[in-house]
């Protein structure tokens, strides 16, 4: 017999009886859908999450930090020295395979005054080759050059930082205040000090004589919106903010005490934190783990989400092996209705048999049948699961915010379904029914002709 006799034989017999065939569909139906939403649920999560992290910071960064482990407790007598990342490491770690970019970081508080208004800020000394490669983008004006010296980039949000000292609405210290405000970062003069004090008065605050020292500084550039890491933060060049901030700190000092350290020898340069930028996100670990091996401790954000990764493939485990019991059920319906296809057809596949079918073909019949079964109702369950996925996505997202559970925005997803989903649902759903089918279709072929022909 040639296939498409076959195949429309198949079809025949479908439709003959529809209310069983129908009947058999739906359960294909629910179990394709079940698992398909189940799993797109998983997916949505870990895609939220990884969009979470992405917003703390770039996902190819280690950010590196001195080993407070390995720091030995001073003697007595002997002054206790803050461990750091020195540059002997840095250098080390520039060596690395894979390694782009590795930026010293220095951070420090200062104040600044535009105009009328007062802002506390921290300051990260930065190497300005490095911002590109740390993903750092302007929404105005320019990221950093080598040749900047009093030239600062500005974070999203750092207006929020400032205040009016002389508004009583306005918030005294540190912290941010949501009140409009009228100047602007590339435009207007900026004065910075690192003397905590300067700008007001109030009860309780201590009492300094000497005149604070500003700086004008220029404002270059706004970073783009898009990571809490930057948000509320200001970028110099690493040099010149270190040289500043010891400025301040040396002229804090008593006469002694500069001669103390005079004597002392010049200490080795050293920071509290560095930036380390791997080429790609699946090097990171790699990366990381080379770099604790200096000595020092590292961090990044590839670490956090390859754990929950693992956490999230299990929840996905769980939720598809809901869906898939679901799919079992309908699988044992499909062979449960070919088998009755056959006690009602026995006399049909003996007159087959006697008039020259090959058993083959009479096994493909039934095997045909139990797949468009199966790969009907896969089809028709992804359409459903579509329309769960956006009922989820829509009416869903709206009520978990009104509930109050976080889901605001209209990125959020509480359905994914990508492609590869959806071509698996279809394989499965035929592959389901064709393996129903076999055991079926086995017994139709191990009939015995003149018996079946008796058969009324």
């Amino acid at each position: 017999m040639r296939i498409f006799d076959i195949i429309r034989m198949a079809l025949r017999n479908l439709f003959r009886s529809k209310v069983r065939t129908t009947l058999t569909v739906l359960g294909i139906v629910i179990g394709t859908t079940a698992i398909i939403i189940m799993l797109s649920l998983g997916i949505a999560m870990n895609v939220s999450y990884q969009e979470q992290m992405s917003k703390m910071g770039s996902m190819n960064a280690i950010t590196v930090y001195p080993n407070w482990e390995q720091q030995v407790r001073p003697k007595k007598g002997e002054e206790w020295v803050e461990p750091k990342v020195s540059q002997e490491v840095l250098d080390q770690i520039k060596l690395i395979p894979n390694v782009t970019a590795v930026s010293p970081f220095y951070s420090t508080s200062v104040k600044m005054e535009i105009g009328k208004y007062l802002g506390y800020v921290q300051v990260i000394g930065i190497e300005p080759s490095a911002m590109p490669d740390l993903n750092y983008n302007v929404s105005q004006g320019r990221l950093l050059t080598d040749d900047d010296t009093m030239q600062i980039v500005f974070g999203f949000n750092m207006k929020n930082q400032f205040y009016n000292p002389k508004s009583r609405n306005s918030y005294r210290g540190y912290g941010y205040s949501e009140e409009e405000k009228d100047f602007d970062f590339l435009e207007d003069k900026i004065q910075m000090t690192f003397d905590m004090s300067y700008g007001e008065k109030y009860p309780g605050m201590p009492v300094n004589n000497k005149k604070p020292k500003l700086y004008k500084v220029e404002g270059v550039g706004i970073l783009e919106d898009g990571s809490w890491e930057t948000a509320y933060q200001a970028y110099m060049n690493i040099d010149q903010l270190r040289e500043l901030d010891q400025e301040y700190k040396d002229s804090m000092l008593s006469p002694e005490e500069k001669k103390a350290k005079k004597k002392k020898k010049e200490e080795e340069i050293g920071y509290q934190e560095a930036k380390v930028i791997v080429n790609e996100i699946k090097n990171v670990i790699e990366v990381q783990e080379q770099i604790k091996a200096l000595g020092v401790n590292a961090y990044s954000m590839a670490e956090q989400l390859e754990q929950a990764d693992k956490t999230q493939g299990v929840m996905q485990g769980v939720l598809g092996g809901i869906g898939a019991i679901s799919l079992l059920v309908a699988a044992i319906g499909i062979a449960n209705t070919m088998i009755m296809a056959i006690y009602e057809r026995t006399r049909e596949i003996g007159i087959m048999k006697v008039i020259g079918a090959r058993l083959k073909d009479i096994k493909r019949m039934f095997l045909y049948e139990a797949s468009m079964i199966g790969l009907i109702g896969g089809i028709i369950g992804i359409g459903v699961s579509y329309g769960i996925s956006y009922l989820l996505n829509t009416v869903g997202v709206q009520f978990l915010g009104g509930m109050g559970m976080g889901m605001g925005g209209g990125e959020t997803k509480l359905s994914i379904i990508p492609l590869w989903l959806v071509a698996l649902g279809m394989v499965f759903s035929a592959v389901i029914g064709l393996v129903s089918g076999f055991f079926p279709a086995r017994k139709a072929t191990k009939l015995s002709a003149l018996s079946a022909i008796h058969t009324e």
